[in-house]
């Protein structure tokens, strides 16, 4: 009974130690890349780009989405996260084009918060992308 006890107690030690030795998942290049390209979008929403610009950055992002999903290893939770950045920053470019076409003041202050909300949305998400690679 001791040397049932005592083998597994060395097993729990050896498995706790190889974990802990192992750390947080390290991202692959394509992930690298997609970090960046996500990192662009913000900085393209925080100086303001214009639309053709934003537009532009978006469709380098979802190309990284495009070359992630080929990758055979990726960690899902970074793959999650980064999807939701991309359609929240979508739903912002549909919003910011139809403020520029609408009419009505009312329904123009109804856009711009639904583009705010989807922006602080989208930085959530790209925050929680970023904490995929971290010890927890």
């Amino acid at each position: 009974m001791k040397k049932i006890v005592s083998a597994a107690a060395m097993l729990a030690f050896i498995l706790s130690a190889s974990l802990s030795c192992s750390g947080p998942p390290k991202p692959t290049d394509e992930e690298k890349q997609a970090m960046e390209a996500f990192e662009r979008v913000r900085s393209g929403v925080e100086s303001k780009v214009s639309y053709d610009q934003f537009e532009k950055l978006l469709v380098d992002a979802q190309q990284t989405i495009e070359n992630l999903k080929g990758v055979e290893k990726k960690n899902l939770c970074f793959m999650s996260a980064i999807t939701k950045s991309y359609a929240s920053y979508e739903t912002c470019k549909k919003a910011t084009k139809l403020i520029e076409e609408a009419t009505d003041e009312n329904r123009r202050i109804d856009l711009e918060t639904t583009r705010s909300f989807m922006i602080g949305y989208a930085s959530v998400s790209l925050a929680k992308a970023g904490e995929c690679f971290k010890k927890k």
